[in-house]
């Protein structure tokens, strides 16, 4: 191939394949995670079983650990998005009604989103909007300080 037929293919992006393995992590880890939970036809009218008796969450939970791992070795950050839709604890993946509670606690300035994990019961408070004029926007979320354009 030439110079130009290299450059075509797309924006040079470092550490593509890192990002790309990740990202095939992140994925198929909330894939097993739903499919714990998944209703069958067969099985419709009984109730959900609990996170621990399922046998594709330790599988959820390994990917995500993996992506973790890839990602502390490579010195590469995680979107505050991903780091909020996991367990800083037990590295489960957190789907609301899967394998997390998300509720809503306190009063005027000081609400908080508390996601409770159902596999070790660790929580996660993260400060909930109170003015729906002046919502708050994360830093990596801000026009001005996107670093890829």
């Amino acid at each position: 191939m030439g110079k130009k037929a290299q450059k075509d293919q797309g924006g040079s992006l470092p550490n593509r394949e890192i990002f790309e393995r990740m990202n095939f992590l992140y994925q198929s880890s909330r894939f097993f995670a739903t499919l714990a939970h998944a209703p069958t036809a067969e099985h419709s009218n009984q109730p959900p079983t609990p996170v621990s008796s399922s046998s594709t969450m330790p599988l959820a939970r390994f990917y995500m650990k993996e992506m973790r791992q890839v990602a502390r070795k490579s010195v590469l950050r995680l979107s505050p998005h991903i780091k909020r839709e996991m367990c800083q604890i037990c590295s489960s993946p957190l789907v609301p009604g899967v394998s997390c509670k998300k509720r809503v606690k306190g009063k005027g300035n000081c609400r908080r989103l508390i996601t409770t994990c159902m596999y070790c019961g660790g929580q996660k408070r993260i400060m909930a909007n109170s003015k729906p004029d002046s919502p708050h926007i994360l830093f990596v979320d801000r026009p001005e300080h996107r670093t890829i354009k």
